[in-house]
């Protein structure tokens, strides 16, 4: 049957896929994605499309092909209202250890199951099962999609209440961050309740919402009849990298090391992007500030009285106080003047004072 009359998708890419993981609009400042995962879902999902029209915000479905075969009615509705589509796999598997040939087999599934709900669907974004991306960052350029992380998760998976899910967003919220929820894989409801709570809220300070960077243009709403939500700002400034607090388990891939690679001049910064009490989110820039390449580059810092519970664009090991960072596999080299740029979530047990030194292939960074 054909779909005809649907608006396929919200957004297009604006230039070619990248390996790099998303996890920031591309406006930064008072600018949030808001990002839904496992469905469709027939008892959630219906009511959390109400409450965006409501308050015409956009927002981006990671979509289950499975559900997509189940609902494909609910993937309709999704595009009809103007929302984004995200691959996020066939059967929710983890696919940290998956052959490039394996997950391209199944994103390629999922998008035909996208696809056979509606025709021609653009679908710009992938994102990983349980934050383990491992090779699929660079398998879903290939095929047109940029990979899709999130700054901030408030876990919704188990639901805690509606108040703590309200607690939760206001008090982790991020300038241009990609904020991870779910409207499928259990009872949602919960979620719901707290997204059609935040917006008014978070509107009213001034918060506009948008679509996550590697999207064709920050207005959402390019649904005629359906009213989008204003983009605020257009300026081009992605803000700090963002932090994925999401699931546990985040498995980079073999990054495939050489720390004897060349190596130049470096500059590392160091930040905390939110922090909670017993735990942080923290964000590292590294900076190639010399002439020749590094390659295949391996970074080392200590952080006393902490415990990396997730770290992203990189493969992360711990030893007592000390944190081995090595250059993933889709993005082994940091090119002169370009910078690299890492997140991780630690729980803490006392001061986590700033690393005072950082090395990269053993040599000392500034």
């Amino acid at each position: 049957m054909c779909a005809a009359g649907l608006a396929f998708g919200a957004a297009a890419p604006a230039q070619a896929a990248t390996a790099d993981i998303v996890t920031r609009t591309p406006q930064g400042g008072q600018t949030v994605a808001l990002t839904f995962d496992d469905g469709p879902n027939p008892q959630d999902t219906p009511a959390l499309l109400q409450v965006l029209r409501q308050h015409q915000v956009k927002a981006v479905f990671c979509l289950w092909g499975e559900h997509v075969r189940q609902y494909p009615d609910l993937v309709r509705q999704i595009v009809q209202q103007g929302h984004t589509l995200c691959n996020h796999s066939m059967r929710h598997s983890d696919m940290g250890n998956w052959s490039a040939n394996q997950i391209r087999a199944d994103l390629q599934e999922t998008n035909a199951a996208i696809r056979q709900a509606v025709p021609g669907a653009q679908i710009p974004y992938f994102r990983a099962p349980y934050g383990s991306w491992g090779q699929s960052p660079q398998v879903a350029a290939e095929l047109g999609m940029q990979p899709l992380g999130w700054a901030m998760d408030i876990g919704d998976w188990e639901p805690p209440g509606t108040f703590e899910l309200v607690q939760r967003l206001n008090q982790r919220r991020t300038p241009g961050a990609v904020i991870l929820m779910h409207d499928g894989g259990g009872d949602r409801s919960q979620t719901v309740q707290a997204v059609n709570q935040i917006i008014p809220q978070w509107k009213a300070q001034g918060w506009t919402f948008t679509l996550p960077d590697g999207s064709s243009g920050s207005d959402p709403g390019n649904n005629p009849g359906d009213p989008g939500n204003n983009p605020g700002d257009p300026g081009n400034n992605p803000g700090d990298p963002g932090n994925n607090p999401g699931d546990p388990g985040n498995n980079p891939g073999d990054p495939g090391n050489n720390p004897g690679g060349p190596s130049g001049p470096c500059d590392v910064d160091y930040t905390v992007v939110n922090d909670w009490g017993n735990g942080f989110q923290g964000a590292i820039y590294i900076r190639n500030t010399g002439s020749s390449p590094i390659n295949n580059w391996t970074l080392q810092f200590s952080l006393p009285n902490v415990t990396i519970s997730n770290g992203w664009n990189g493969d992360w090991t711990q030893s007592g106080s000390q944190i081995t960072v090595k250059a993933p596999s889709w993005n082994p080299t940091i090119q002169p003047g370009q910078r690299a740029e890492l997140g991780f979530v630690a729980n803490k047990s006392g001061n986590a004072s700033a690393p005072n030194q950082f090395t990269l292939n053993g040599n000392v960074c500034s």
